[in-house]
């Protein structure tokens, strides 16, 4: 008697555990390693070890990182030179110009360091490399929810 009163409850139950075990696929709601995010926008991992922090969500976005990563300048030129065929000439005029600032926040991005922007399908990016004798790169990347 008591296992068929049981009986009803078996789907809800079997439900509960599937949608348990198949764990959160939401990129806002799971940790993204820097080869993930970089990879959204385009863009190869370095050879290097990278941080991967939330950046705020603005408007429809997904998701908003920000990797970062440091190292001998001819690594970090290297990298840039796989990402950008071009290079990335664009120099900054001043400390905290717009673009960086409204990914990276004050203070990040300073006057002569070089900027890059771009898309790549819903995801956009901007990438700060510093000056230093070991640049520190900043790359800040959303996806929309579109």
């Amino acid at each position: 008697m008591r296992r068929r009163a049981l009986l009803p409850l078996l789907p809800l139950a079997v439900g509960t555990m599937l949608l348990a075990a198949c764990g959160n696929s939401d990129p806002e709601e799971t940790e993204m390693d820097a080869e993930t995010v970089l990879d959204a926008a385009g863009l190869s991992a370095p050879d290097l070890e990278a941080s991967v922090a939330d950046a705020p969500l603005k408007g429809d976005e997904a998701w908003s990182r920000v990797v970062t990563f440091s190292g001998p300048a001819d690594v970090i030129d290297a990298w840039v030179a796989d990402n950008f065929p071009d290079g990335i000439e664009s120099r900054a005029f001043k400390d905290d110009m717009a673009a960086a600032t409204e990914r990276l926040g004050d203070g990040t991005q300073k006057k002569g360091d070089r900027i890059a922007e771009g898309v790549e399908g819903s995801a956009a990016f901007v990438v700060v490399v510093g000056q230093e004798d070991e640049p520190v790169v900043h790359v800040a990347v959303r996806q929309t929810g579109r």
